[in-house]
Formats: structure tokens, C-alpha cells, sequence
């Protein structure tokens, strides 16, 4: 097959416009996809008369406080949720301690953080401490280490497997821009106080990927090459077919199907996000998140351009 021309990366973009557009624009598409998290995307083009490519408003409208009791969050209307709170976090902690980080890190300032520092929340919609925030996967960071006093090195083991580390792990990719390599080691020692497994391979596979796309000239296909030369087991296998699958795709639209059907294989959540399967979440070197393969896929099919995947 003749490969597409692709966008690149601007060349002479500085590194601090690239780090502003990373994290900027991870905010963004946090709040947009925060409100239709957890449905598919029949469920969301019925719900909203088509696909999301702006600011909506919350899945159950104003019911939204007591429409799900267990996360009473008013997602939607551009509200951030704790993945941004948690990247951001993550970017304090770096601020503070001036140099890499690791496990121990996360024990020494990141928890911390999570417990004393009042943040304005937009989903409470009042300041409060990002721990009332973050979900359940996340406040396992403050029990195991906080409370109990576990190794920060394996405190991860035991947590529900998912993109819970992943999530938050740009900033460790920018601090290591155009260094994959480093940036993969350094997140899968932060992530060891937090996740295990395939979870933890996907935060420094993550990382990897935003350490290639600050390189200049960079491309989809260099991102989607150097998160392959790193990436092991099942998380590598998951991208392989996906992004096979991207470069079959010639949009957005035509991908949403694709995507989903190559990853399926890997992922253990099953088709319905709120009924997982038994598996669900558990330890394999065979399964693979679902988020990270797919934006890599989405990442080829748009190539490399942010409106055409995000917006």
C-alpha cells in the first residue's frame, strides 16, 4: 500500500510551544470527552444528534447530581475532570523537585498533594482537595502509601488495572522530549506506585510517545514507531492491530468501528464500560488498556493533525 502523506510537526516549533500544546490540549479533549466517557458511539450520536465536536452539556442534563450516586460530578460544559487534575498535579510535583522523578516521588509529593493542597474543581464545582475528586484506582495511591506505608515500588499491585497511570503521564514525556527511552523508564517507575501490569505499560509507553512528538519533524508515524520499539506483551500486540486497522481508514467516521473491533481482543472491559466482564481489570501480560491504542489509531488516521482527532 502507498503510504498517505501525513502532517508533521512544525519544525521550528519551540519545545515550550510544544509543551503548552500538549497539555492544553490534553485539558481540552478531557472536557470534551469527560461528559460522553462510558458510552458507545451509537449511544452518543443518539444522545446528541450526531458526533461531540464541541462543548456539551452533562449526560443527564440537570439530574446530573443524583443521576449516578457514585460519581456525582457535573461533567460536561467544559468542565475538566481528574485526568487534567492529575496531570497537573504531576506538573507541581515536577516544579518542586526540579529533576526526574520516581516511584518515590509519588510517596514523597505527589500524594501529599493530593491531600493538602485545595484546587478548584470544576466538577464540584466549589475548591476542594483533588483527593474528593480523583476516582477510586486514584485514591489507591493515598491508602497504600499514605496509609499503608507500602513499598512505592510495588504499591501499584493490587490496584484495578487501567489508564489510571496513563492518564497523567504527558508531563514525564515532556520532561524527556525526544527522548522515548527515558521517558518510558522514568513513567514506569512513577507508575509502579499505581498501577501494574498492562497499566503501567501503558503510562511509559504513553510517555514514550509524547517524548517522539516533541522531536522536530515529527510525525504520526515516527510517534506510533518509537511507542512500538518500546512497548511489550499485549499493550504492543494491541497497537500493531490497531494501527494496521488506522491505516485502512481513510476517516474519522470510518475509524470509530475499525478501531474498536482490533482492540477488542486486548481489552478486558467488554462492550458495556458500566457491566465489565469477570476479567475485567485484572493482571495479563496478553490484554492491553483500550485508550491507548485507540488514540495512536485515531492519531494515524488523522495524521498527526489535533482538530481532525480531537475536534
Amino acid at each position: 500500500m502507498t503510504p498517505r502523506e501525513e502532517e508533521t510537526a512544525d519544525p521550528g516549533a519551540s519545545l515550550d510551544e510544544r509543551i503548552t500544546g500538549a497539555l492544553v490540549g490534553a485539558a481540552v479533549g478531557d472536557a470534551l470527552g469527560g461528559p460522553v466517557e462510558g458510552y458507545s458511539p451509537e449511544q452518543i450520536a443518539e444522545r446528541h444528534g450526531g458526533r461531540v465536536h464541541g462543548i456539551v452539556g452533562p449526560w443527564h442534563g440537570d439530574a446530573w447530581p443524583t443521576a449516578r450516586p457514585l460519581a456525582p460530578y457535573h461533567k460536561g460544559d467544559g468542565h475538566v475532570t481528574d485526568d487534567t487534575l492529575m496531570t497537573h498535579a504531576l506538573v507541581r510535583v515536577y516544579a518542586r523537585v526540579r529533576d526526574h522523578l520516581d516511584a518515590y516521588a509519588v510517596a514523597d509529593h505527589l500524594v501529599p498533594d493530593l491531600m493538602t493542597n485545595p484546587r478548584w474543581i470544576p466538577e464540584l464545582e466549589r475548591e476542594a482537595l483533588p483527593l474528593h475528586r480523583v476516582f477510586l484506582a486514584e485514591k489507591w495511591l493515598v491508602t497504600r502509601l499514605h496509609y499503608g506505608h507500602a513499598d512505592p515500588r510495588e504499591a501499584g499491585v493490587g490496584n484495578i488495572v487501567n489508564c489510571g497511570a496513563a492518564m497523567y503521564m504527558a508531563p514525564v514525556g515532556l520532561v524527556n522530549a525526544g527522548d522515548p527511552r527515558a521517558a518510558y523508564a522514568e513513567a514506569l517507575d512513577i507508575a509502579g506506585a499505581h498501577q501494574s501490569s498492562y497499566g503501567r505499560e501503558a503510562a511509559g509507553v504513553l510517555a514514550a510517545g509524547v517524548a517522539a512528538a516533541c522531536s522536530p519533524g515529527a510525525s504520526a508515524e515516527s510517534v506510533v514507531s518509537a511507542c512500538l520499539s518500546l512497548a511489550e506483551d499485549g499493550t504492543r500486540a494491541a497497537i500493531e492491530d490497531v494501527c494496521a486497522a488506522a491505516r485502512r481508514c481513510p476517516d474519522i467516521e470510518s475509524a470509530l468501528g475499525a478501531l474498536r473491533a482490533a482492540v477488542a481482543p486486548y481489552d478486558t472491559v467488554g462492550p458495556d464500560y458500566r457491566s465489565p466482564s469477570l476479567g475485567a481489570r485484572r493482571p495479563s501480560r496478553l490484554h492491553a488498556i483500550e485508550e491507548l491504542p485507540v488514540a495512536l489509531g485515531l492519531l494515524l488516521v488523522a495524521r498527526g493533525d489535533y482538530r481532525r482527532a480531537v475536534l
